[in-house]
């Protein structure tokens, strides 16, 4: 039943990427090999190659495709192989009945990675008819033994890397929220959509990572200018109440969240490029991958572009005066709508882009804007409502104390947010307008 659902989620996805099949074709860029539809053979054993490494202290497994997996027979001889594909998996077809040893070609494994040989080879007896699973777990052994304090560097470099991304896909948010007043709770699917497309684009299409994220971004910016246009225009002219259009948001996100796990399914998938990377540099008792100096690199110069665009720009002032007061902007001579539009936009493509950046870090999911999304809530409201300088500030406290928690107590990942939103708590009962946030007067 389970490879009938992914066979089904696998199907999906290429159609909805078939336009963008189309498109690459037009560019003439390569695309998937077609699907060959071979009969099943009467007897196999599969299984799926992962590669397990550590990310932020958790153990992580991603699926190694181009690998060469042999079945012998207990003397040695080949009697058939099969390649690993894009998701790891893997089908050997026996002739027969029988008892096989089935192990992994070395020579095949990409650089870097290697497989213990005391979980190379593996006997399985698969009857007339019959399939066995066996799956390789490949890379070096974790285990590191040190004591909490010296573990602590590496763990507010770690919060340093999540905040980056939080910041990035919270700035939009808080754009956002300033100039209409809008909760929009739809703008974690804004970020699960930007990783996926760059992933169809990356996985399916056979684009490089880099021009299929560039695309990505594009496309969020215009999905988040559609959505302004078509939806939330109308909805503000008909002077809905801002309860029931985040009322709306919540269906529109709850709806785009269950289509992205049908059409790209439940698990977690890897970008084609940048994903093993065996060689950390290090920097004193904190080590980073080369793509995560990459992506705090890169989100620290889209922060400091942002914000030169919003305090030096024509059109950033514009922005900022409509966040201040809408109906004075308006009066002033500002075309409103044509402000929140752009903000819209530019909102989207910079969730499309903490989208990539955090598929490339930690995976891509059909959830993982919903997983993101209340850490840029907490980001903005802990920052102050509506201060896009104050979602800087919030998700840097907000990504610390995340992984901080982890620290504080070990083996409880699955609680790693309750520090950031105890810390929220705590600083909004001292400030309640938030880090940067100004008093409201009254009366």
């Amino acid at each position: 039943m389970s490879g009938e659902r992914r066979d089904n989620a696998t199907t999906a996805r290429r159609f909805v990427f078939g336009g963008l099949l189309a498109a690459a074709a037009f560019l003439g860029l390569p695309g998937p090999a077609g699907a060959q539809e071979d009969d099943e053979p009467e007897q196999t054993i599969r299984g799926r190659v992962f590669n397990e490494s550590a990310q932020d202290g958790e153990r992580t497994r991603q699926p190694i495709a181009d690998v060469r997996v042999v079945a012998s027979t207990e003397g040695g001889e080949l009697v058939a192989e099969a390649t690993s594909d894009a998701e790891g998996s893997y089908v050997v077809a026996l002739p027969e009945g029988g008892t096989y040893v089935v192990s992994i070609d070395e020579s095949s494994l990409p650089e870097g990675v290697a497989v213990d040989e005391d979980a190379n080879a593996f006997t399985k007896t698969v009857a007339t008819g019959g399939t066995q699973t066996q799956a390789f777990f490949l890379g070096e052994d974790l285990r590191d033994i040190r004591g909490k304090w010296s573990l602590l560097p590496q763990t507010i470099a770690n919060g340093l890397k999540l905040a980056m991304i939080i910041a990035i896909t919270s700035i939009g948010l808080s754009l956002i929220f300033g100039t209409t007043g809008l909760s929009n709770f739809g703008h974690g699917e804004m970020v699960t959509f930007g990783a996926v497309i760059a992933w169809g684009l990356n996985r399916e299409v056979g684009w490089h990572l880099i021009p299929a994220a560039l695309l990505a971004i594009a496309a969020s910016a215009v999905l988040g200018a559609a959505l302004d246009r078509g939806l939330w225009r109308p909805l503000r002219s008909h002077k809905v109440s801002l309860t029931s259009m985040m009322i709306v948001s919540i269906g529109l996100a709850l709806a785009a969240r269950h289509v992205f796990l049908f059409f790209y399914g439940g698990t977690s998938e890897a970008y084609g490029q940048y994903t093993l990377q065996r060689n950390p540099v290090a920097v004193g008792p904190v080590a980073y991958p080369p793509r995560t100096l990459w992506v705090m690199g890169l989100s620290l110069a889209v922060i400091v572009g942002v914000a030169i665009f919003l305090l030096r720009t024509r059109f950033g002032k514009a922005i900022r005066a409509v966040s201040d007061n809408p109906e004075l902007a308006s009066s002033s001579g500002i075309d409103s709508d044509r402000v929140i539009l752009i903000v819209w936009a530019l909102g989207g493509a910079l969730a499309g882009l903490g989208g990539v950046f955090y598929g490339l870090e930690f995976g891509v999911q059909w959830d993982m804007g919903f997983t993101l999304l209340l850490l840029m809530f907490a980001a903005i409201t802990l920052g102050g409502l509506g201060n896009p300088f104050g979602a800087l500030v919030g998700a840097l406290v907000v990504g610390v104390f995340v992984e901080l928690w982890t620290w504080i107590v070990p083996n409880a990942n699955d609680l790693k947010n309750v520090g950031a939103l105890f810390t929220l708590i705590v600083i909004l009962l001292i400030r309640p307008q938030g880090l940067l946030g100004s008093k409201e007067r009254i009366g």
